[in-house]
């Protein structure tokens, strides 16, 4: 491990390094926090309407001054929605007991991908898809 801690870093990861900040300045923090807040604030919305009625509760607080960008739903099945979920190719992680963490990035999620998301969630959990998982939780989701 200790030799992984010194010596010249890749030169590929230092390109990629050094366009996300680049893209980062670019796209001004205060821009990318408003953006933030936005999601979050429609992830909020949906599930109060959408997912809410399928025993989702929003777990992060609505306070946006007190939330970063990202969300954390609390549901009793949990673990085997994450499954689900990422098997639809939506990522997120489970977050013991039962929360559900989803991460909408400001700088590349666009409110569109947010709100496909959300129905997807809706349709495959109305739908028990995720009756088909284990209740056995692994390390990683």
């Amino acid at each position: 491990m200790r030799a992984f801690g010194t010596g010249t870093p890749a030169v590929l990861g230092l390109v990629g390094v050094e366009e996300g900040v680049r893209l980062l300045a670019e796209a001004g923090l205060d821009r990318l926090r408003a953006k933030g807040i936005a999601l979050t604030e429609l992830g909020i919305a949906l599930t109060d309407v959408w997912l809410a009625p399928l025993g989702f509760e929003v777990a992060s607080p609505r306070d946006s001054a007190r939330r970063g960008s990202h969300l954390t739903l609390r549901h009793p099945e949990a673990w085997p929605i994450c499954a689900m979920l990422v098997e639809a190719g939506i990522v997120g992680d489970f977050r013991g007991p039962d929360g559900l963490r989803l991460g909408p990035t400001p700088l590349s999620t666009r409110f569109v991908e947010l709100w496909d998301a959300f129905d997807r969630i809706r349709a495959l959990v109305a739908a028990g898809e995720h009756h088909r998982h284990a209740a056995t939780k692994r390390r990683v989701t």
